[in-house]
Parts: C-alpha cells; structure tokens; sequence
C-alpha cells in the first residue's frame, strides 16, 4: 500500500501560532487591548433562501395547497397502516405487513417520523408518538449491537430536533411536562452513546454493545505491514460514520449547558478536518479510516455513501452556530471539498440521443478508488447538489450554487429517462473527451442501448425510496425559487404514488426500467400468464421514507415552513434552529 505523507509545516503551524498568541497576550497586559474596547458590529447573517418571495406581499407564503395536502396524506397512509399492523416495532414490511426490527427494537419509525409529523401538523398522530417515546422506550437496553451513527441520525437527532421544535413555539399541543421528558430520552440515549467515542483516537466505533457499555469493532481490519488482520479492536470507517453526528451532538450541547457532547462530536471528527497527512486534493480525506490511529487505510475519495455526509455536514456546522470556534475553519474545509469535487470527481457525459432532442450532455460525480477513476453514482449523491447550493449562497459562491444545479439536472434526467419516472440506484457514464477516463463500460446489449438514447447506463435498476433527490430539490427551489424544481418534485411524488404504493404502505420497486402498466408489458403479462403487480415490489423496511415525504411536503408548503433562514437541517433531515 502507497505511504500517506504526514504535512511538514503542521508543526511549524502550531509554533507560529503558539508565539503569535502568546505575543498577543503579553502585549495587551502591557499595552491594552490592540484594537481597543469597541465591540464590532454584528454582522448580519447571509441570507440563503430566495428573496424574491419577500419583496412584495403577493408572494408570501406562496403555498402549493394541493401537492402539500396529497403528500400529506400519503404521511398520513403510512402511518395509519403501520399503527394498525406494526405499532411499536422499528418499521414495517410494506408488502406482507410484517414487523421490522432494524432499528434495535425502540420503535424507529415512530421516533424518526416525530418531525415530519410536527412541520405537517399532524398533532393527533404525533402526540400518540411521544406517549410511545416517554412511556414504552427504554434506551438502556437494545436489541443487538447499536450503530452510533444511524442512532444519532434516526433517534438522537429526532429527540432533540423535536424538542426544539417545541421550543420554537411551533405547536401548543405538547405540554412542557412532555417537552421535558423527550429531552430527558435523548440525554439518556445520549449517555448510552457516550462509549462509541472511547476509541483511542475519539473517533467513534462503529458498534456498541449496550449490556456492557462498551463500544466494539465489527471487523478485524489489516494494518499497514502486517500479514494479518489484527485482532484488536482496530475497525475501518468511512468518513460519514465519524463526522455527521456532529450537528445533533452540537445542538444537545446548546439545549442542555452540557458541553461533552459538542466536545466529543468535536474530537470525533477533529483527525478530518485538521488533517495531518498531506492531502493530494486538499479537502477530501483517503478512506477507508483506522479509527484506532486515525489514518486512512485505502485512497477512496468521493461525494458518495458513506462520504457525502460529513462535507455536507462541515457547512451545516458553520451556518447552524456561526459565532463557534470553529465556524471559519468548517467553512474552509467544505468550501476546499467543494472545489476538489468540482475539479477532479465531476465529469460531463458523452451527448445522448434522446428522441426529439438535441443531443445532450450531463454532469455527474464520479469515485477515485487506488488511483481508478469510477464513473459511477448511486441515488445517495444526490444530495451532494442540494448541500453545495446552500454552502455556495451562504458563502456567496454563486458559481458553486451553478455547479449544483447541474450536477441536480443529472440526477433529474436519471428519473426522467426511465419508464416508471424513478431514479435507478445506481448508474454508469463514459466521460466525455478531456476527462478522467473512465473504469467502467457497458455489459449488456440493453446497457449499450441505454447508454446511446440516454448519455448513462443502469447498473442497479432498483428504486428504495431514497430521500437525497427530494432534498436537493427542496434546497434548489428555497434557493433560486425556479418552479421547475417544484414540477421536479412532482414528477416524482406521482411517480411514487403510482408505482410504490403497498398493501401495508409504501415499497421501493425491483426494476425502474419496467413499467407494469405499460400497455406493451400488460401484453407480455397476458400472454405468459405471469402478472406484474406486488412481486415486483420490494418487501424491505424504508427507514428514511417519513425524511423522503418530509423534504417533498416542504417543496408544496409555505416557504416560510422551516425556513433555510432560521433553520439548519441534520443528515437525517431534523430541524434545529440557528444558534445566535
């Protein structure tokens, strides 16, 4: 395995910085304050959403009242039909109605939903949620081991964004004795995460085991010169699993007084964002992680699963507490993963040949994997163009908000082309000349179809009612205002409607590129007697489906609805508002 490069100047930095403070202090016990007594004036917070809606008002509010109430209903649909089949357990199978237990047995669907119910104002609902959360959920007992990140994203991050939505005076259902003792379940989950960051480094392990307290690796991992795996709880992360628990962390700091939180969030991902090896694109760091020495163990680089959610995370950090610390140096980082994933991980497409079109040319994100560019994207990355135009309004990067879009038009024309309306999981490209080239090419007859009539190629055909392409596009239509965005939304929420409802809710499909009720497919189905109907839906538990519909009804209801102005939205899509 190639070397990583620790960065000489790191410890030069330090002393320069060390003498500089210390002059700093000196002098002014000597001399005074340098720049006097007179505070600055407070500078006025960027604004992110579109200003627009604000300059008369015949615009405000500016609601879709039908698409917001029929997504509103389909909220509803699945929660009726998991209450009458599945209350209390994790989540439910949607095509048999079995109950789902992938979540540690707490009840994950009744916590996650907790805030997509609150901004819908579905209070009944809810308030039959937080009976469950204070009376029946007991956090000191888990069924198997516990995932730290997926716990802090689902139900920590739940349980402090409801509390604060509370706060926020958005409702007068909930009584402050409720208030308080949702907050105290996410300080006693909290407390049982504490030992996923007793790692030698901070860095949490990806495991932890409830009945013992402590945290675990999952796997032996081999360390660099070794023959063997080790057998020591040494474990490879990925990016993700270290830095996008910190906003939930950071914001139970600010509602308890309790500072260990934040500082544990701070530490976890502190090896990242002050990077000691060298960086050969500075911004993104080499994965996979050795947690128990916090260095890279391979050379992945993208704005993927498993790595998108800690840089969107570091502008998230900076916009939700903007007078931290840290505020500037999160800034940074995110503003130099932006440009390393414009510059070297982006890549224009070879011209398609749509019918009735010019030919056309799309730009999507790629992976670098041991020196191989991967010209390859899941519906995961999706989220990537919606985070970098709020990054790039916030720090008034109109080019970045440019690039967002039209890494968003790529993921639209990945729903458009197929014929059910439904993003495939997973897609191929060849880049276009004057790119990196591309690892891989198309196997198949129907691939190389695909390829000539639509610029790209399916290599995972199935839909799992993802959130990432609805959250771009909420963040596209907050942020510029272009209807197209909310017709986007549209599309695809009728696409869903009609291909993914369950007899028990909502399922993903096994296939985008077949539509059952094409009339040249109901011809095939008749004449081989086999029907396409419930097999081709995915019997699979949808954690994230409450964000997906969350980000949609956001798109239809009243921009003033959790407002990218005074609210900042964690990975798991909760609401906390913007400290100071």
């Amino acid at each position: 395995m190639a070397s990583f490069r620790r960065d000489p100047s790191l410890a030069f930095k330090i002393l320069t910085v060390t003498f500089i403070i210390g002059f700093y202090v000196v002098y002014t016990a000597i001399h005074g304050d340098l720049v006097g007594t007179v505070a600055p004036p407070k500078q006025a917070r960027p604004k992110v959403q579109y200003q627009g809606w604000n300059s008369t008002k015949l615009n405000r509010g500016y609601e879709d009242g039908y698409r917001a109430d029929e997504v509103r209903l389909a909220m509803l649909r699945t929660f009726q039909l998991y209450r009458a089949k599945s209350w209390g357990c994790d989540d439910i199978k949607p095509v048999s109605g079995k109950c789902g237990t992938s979540m540690n047995g707490w009840g994950g669907f009744i916590v996650d939903t907790t805030t997509t119910l609150a901004l819908m104002g579905l209070w009944d609902e809810l308030l039959l949620e937080i009976e469950h959360i204070t009376n029946n959920i007991n956090f000191n007992t888990a069924n198997g081991l516990v995932d730290p990140h997926e716990t802090t994203s689902r139900y920590l991050g739940a349980l402090v964004s409801l509390t604060d939505t509370i706060d926020s005076r958005t409702t007068q259902y909930i009584s402050h004795e409720e208030r308080d003792a949702i907050l105290l379940q996410a300080i006693r989950l909290a407390r049982k995460l504490a030992p996923s960051f007793d790692s030698p480094t901070g860095m949490p392990w990806p495991r932890i085991d409830f009945s013992t307290n402590k945290g675990i690796s999952s796997t032996p991992v081999a360390r660099k010169g070794d023959s063997k795996p080790s057998q020591q709880n040494s474990q490879a992360v990925d990016p993700a699993s270290i830095g996008s628990s910190f906003l939930e962390n950071r914001y139970l700091s600010h509602m308890t007084g309790n500072a260990v939180y934040h500082a544990n969030a701070t530490t976890a991902w502190a090896p990242m964002v002050w990077n000691k090896y060298v960086e050969d694109w500075p911004g993104l760091f080499d994965a996979p992680i050795d947690i128990s020495a916090a260095e890279p163990l391979g050379r992945e680089r993208h704005w993927d699963a498993g790595h998108s959610s800690y840089y969107s995370s570091l502008i998230k950090a900076a916009i939700l507490a903007p007078a931290d610390q840290h505020s500037q140096k999160y800034s940074d980082r995110w503003l130099q993963a932006a440009e390393a994933l414009r510059h070297h991980l982006a890549s224009r497409s070879t011209p398609s040949r749509e019918e009735g079109l010019a030919k056309m040319q799309h730009l999507y994100m790629g992976k670098w994997h041991n020196g191989w560019y991967l010209n390859e994207q899941s519906q995961a990355a999706c989220s990537t163009p919606g985070n970098l135009m709020l990054g790039g309004r916030y720090l008034g990067r109109e080019d970045l908000v440019t690039f967002g879009q039209a890494l968003l038009e790529a993921c639209h024309h990945t729903y458009n082309s197929t014929p059910t309306g439904l993003g495939p999981q997973l897609f191929s490209w060849i880049p276009n000349i004057g790119y990196l080239n591309g690892t891989y090419e198309p196997q198949t007859a129907m691939q190389q179809a695909e390829l000539a009539k639509f610029g790209f190629w399916v290599a995972d055909p199935s839909y799992k009612l993802r959130p990432e392409f609805a959250e771009s596009l909420f963040y596209a239509w907050r942020i510029t205002g272009e209807q197209r965005y909310r017709d986007w939304a549209w599309e695809a929420f009728t696409a869903i409607q009609k291909h993914c409802k369950a007899p028990y809710g909502y399922a993903g499909i096994k296939n985008v590129m077949i539509d059952p009720t094409s009339t040249t497919v109901q011809a095939a189905q008749r004449a081989t007697g086999r029907l396409l109907s419930d097999a081709e839906l995915a019997d699979e538990s949808v954690a994230s489906w409450g964000e997906t519909l969350k980000y949609f009804y956001l798109i239809f209801a009243d921009v003033e609805k959790g407002s990218l102005d005074r609210w900042v939205y964690s990975t798991g899509g909760h609401p906390f508002r913007i400290i100071g």
